[in-house]
This record gives C-alpha cells, sequence and structure tokens, in this order.
C-alpha cells in the first residue's frame, strides 16, 4: 500500500470491479451514481494506492493490465467478504443470530438435540453441535460456545433454564417378558436381576443409576459397558441383555421407565437437563426462546 494507512478503499474496490464488469467509466458510472469525471478519479487513486496500473487505454478502450486481471478475483472476494461483515453485523446489532455452536454431551446431542433440529424452521439459526464431557462443557461456555446443555447444574455467571428430565429407559426386544408383558415401567430390584448394558461410569446416565442403586442397597447381577448408546440398543435388540440409556427407542425396542426408588414410586429416574448461555450475549433473547422451545420439545417426546 503507498497511502501510509495500510488500509485499502472498499469503494475504490467496487469502483474497480464496476469498470471491469461494464467494460468502460462511462458505462459504470451510471450503475455506481456517480459522475464520469468522479469515478476515473477513483480509479486513478486505487492506482495510487495499490502502486501499479490497473487498466491500459487502447484505442479508446479500457483493458486490464496483467496486475489488473490478477487483481480481480480477489477484489470480489474482499468486497464479498466486507459485505458479509456488514450484513452480519447489522443482524447482531439487532440480537440476531444466524449459526448457533452448541456444545452438549453425546447422549444429549443423539436423544435430543438432533431430534429438536430436524423440527427446525428456516428462519432459525443453523444449530451446529460440539460434543463434550460433561465435565468439559461449562469450559466451552466461557470459550466461546454460544450455548451448552448440561447435566450438572450450570455455574451462577450463565443465564440458565432447567429443560426437564430426561428419564433413562431400559430397553427389550419383543421376546422379552417385559415386552410381551407390555410392562411400562419397573422397579430398580427388577432391573438388577437382569443382565444389563450400561454406559460407563464417566456417564452422567450411569452415575445416576449407580447412586439409585447404592441407596436401594441393590447390587448388579450382570453388566456389560459401552459408552455409544446405539451399539447398547443394538445389543439389547440381539437379545444380550437390557439397554439402559436415555435415547428414543431404536431397532422396535420396547422401552420401560425406571422407578427412582421404592419409596417414591411414581418418580422416574433420569438426568435433569440445563441450557445456559452467557448473560452478555448480543443475541440473550434469541438463546433463551430457544432454551424455552427445547424445554417444551423435551417434554413432547418424554
Amino acid at each position: 500500500m503507498h497511502n501510509g494507512t495500510g488500509a485499502m478503499n472498499l469503494r475504490r474496490v467496487e469502483c474497480f470491479l464496476a469498470v471491469v464488469d461494464f467494460g468502460t467509466v462511462t458505462a459504470a458510472a451510471p450503475q455506481l451514481h456517480m459522475a464520469q469525471p468522479a469515478l476515473s478519479r477513483q480509479i486513478q487513486s486505487f492506482e495510487g494506492e495499490l502502486g501499479f496500473k490497473l487498466f491500459d487505454n487502447q484505442r479508446n478502450r479500457l483493458r486490464l493490465t496483467p496486475a489488473g486481471r490478477e487483481l480481480v478475483p480477489l477484489a470480489r472476494q474482499l468486497l464479498s467478504n466486507a459485505r458479509s461483515v456488514k450484513a452480519a453485523a447489522q443482524s447482531w446489532s439487532k440480537g440476531h443470530i444466524q449459526r448457533l455452536h452448541l456444545g452438549a454431551t453425546y447422549a444429549t446431542i443423539a436423544g435430543l438435540i438432533a431430534p429438536f433440529i430436524s423440527m427446525l424452521k428456516a428462519e432459525d439459526p443453523l444449530i451446529l453441535t460440539h460434543e463434550s464431557s460433561h465435565f468439559g462443557l461449562h469450559e466451552l461456555l466461557h470459550s466461546g460456545m454460544d450455548m451448552v446443555v448440561s447435566p450438572i447444574t450450570p455455574q451462577q455467571d450463565c443465564a440458565t433454564l432447567q429443560l426437564g428430565l430426561v428419564p433413562l429407559r431400559a430397553y427389550v426386544n419383543s421376546d422379552h417378558p417385559w415386552a410381551i408383558k407390555k410392562m411400562s415401567r419397573v422397579t430398580l430390584a427388577e432391573l438388577a436381576d437382569q443382565p444389563l448394558l450400561l454406559p460407563s461410569s464417566s456417564s452422567v446416565s450411569r452415575i445416576e443409576l449407580d447412586l439409585a442403586m447404592t441407596r436401594e442397597g441393590l447390587r448388579y447381577s450382570s453388566v456389560e459397558e459401552c459408552d455409544q448408546s446405539p451399539i447398547i440398543q443394538a445389543l439389547a435388540a440381539n437379545g444380550r441383555g437390557v439397554g439402559v440409556v436415555t435415547d428414543l427407542p431404536r431397532y422396535g425396542l420396547h422401552g420401560v421407565l425406571i422407578q427412582a426408588s421404592a419409596r417414591t414410586p411414581e418418580v422416574n429416574l433420569g438426568v435433569t437437563l440445563h441450557a445456559a448461555w452467557d448473560r452478555q450475549h448480543y443475541s440473550t433473547l434469541t438463546l433463551e426462546s430457544l432454551a424455552q422451545r427445547l424445554k417444551a420439545f423435551l417434554h413432547s417426546i418424554h
């Protein structure tokens, strides 16, 4: 740059591309709502700014110099990026969010967020998910994530909304007695007697189940561990055991709810989810609205 500022004048970029597209200064000037002499001065100033000629005048026709031809695609990209930044800034200033980056555990993404995304409208933000363990979710939020959905109570410095309980379900295939009897709920004691397919102890749902079993003084009779809920359900469908996950059913499985304890048979065992976002987020109203819709969706599917 030769203007000493290090910044390129975008109006001059626009003028340059208009002359390229319309062929002459005379044809381009009306498109830019400029007088021809003013446009010519802009082109000359742009050449001075760049330090090289953009056009050669051959028999009253402008031809791009080799350097000018090289500049055209870069100039188009620069102008496109500048317009995108302007449009995004205008949207942000009004509290709109076009892409929402959301952090959650694998189980929450598969069982809740993905089905929710499939129901969104065209005008809703594009939700892009980022998987994390439940321990790392709030670190993600403080690293620039727009929202997290967490099974752990959020920290006090966040805006939060309790979404509700995602119940744990015990899944069996159609040959299992629970399916044949069309049972809808089982006790922890009934569950403990079964060969179980469970997530590992790093899963919040497994932690909740372990705590409930301990409170009831129960022990598992047989456990196989797997951290992929679709595989747990596939194994259950194959008759290898009772799969316990928070996901919605796959493979034609029959799901039964699990009583949280013998003392409270009406309460289901599950994981309580919370949505959290930065109180100072530029689109906090949109985030709160989406969290409320996610809460309603959670209640509708469970």
